[in-house]
């Protein structure tokens, strides 16, 4: 029987290395020795924003966002918008989350510090900075079941290996090609 993927929340998981977030005017430093940080790649059918939900108490110390206006599934001609930064400052993500739902935007680039130390940085895929690696586990642990996928032994987890997730809870490794 084959394996449907569209019923996964999460396609891939990735442990990464991450920088100090204490150093904002230098991000390229690694912390040495830890592996405080992970990469969850989204199926694209579901909308990456929704994870903010469980951030709604932090702070925000540092907010970089990037949209553009959705346009109308009604029109047939659909316009393209510019992208646009926004200007806009919120003191926690529950009222980032209250002012996005209440506009009609698509989220290009999102990238929060949090007065914790936390970060999370959207792209392509959705980056996930802690503390330390205890924090990673447990975020990323609270994450998986959430999805339903069912508890995963993250410490088997390689650093900077790609590992895709089965809908009977299994993690295989993805291959380079």
């Amino acid at each position: 029987m084959k394996d449907s993927q569209q019923y996964i929340l999460f396609k891939s998981i990735e442990l990464r290395h991450s920088p100090w977030l204490g150093m904002i005017e230098d991000p390229n430093r690694l912390e040495d020795g830890t592996h405080r940080s992970f990469v969850i790649e989204f199926n694209p059918n579901y909308d990456r924003l929704l994870m903010l939900i469980h951030f709604k108490y932090l702070y925000i110390l540092q907010l970089e966002l990037y949209y553009r206006y959705n346009s109308s599934r009604k029109n047939t001609i659909k316009k393209k918008y510019s992208q646009r930064k926004m200007r806009l400052h919120f003191d926690t993500t529950l009222e980032l989350l209250t002012y996005l739902s209440s506009k009609n935007y698509k989220v290009d680039w999102l990238e929060i510090r949090f007065k914790n130390g936390w970060a999370i940085k959207y792209q392509m895929d959705s980056e996930f900075i802690t503390n330390n690696t205890k924090e990673r586990d447990q975020l990323l642990g609270k994450f998986i079941t959430i999805s339903g996928q069912g508890p995963i032994d993250i410490s088997a987890l390689e650093i900077n290996q790609t590992n895709t997730l089965r809908t009977s809870g299994a993690i295989v490794e993805k291959s380079i090609f």
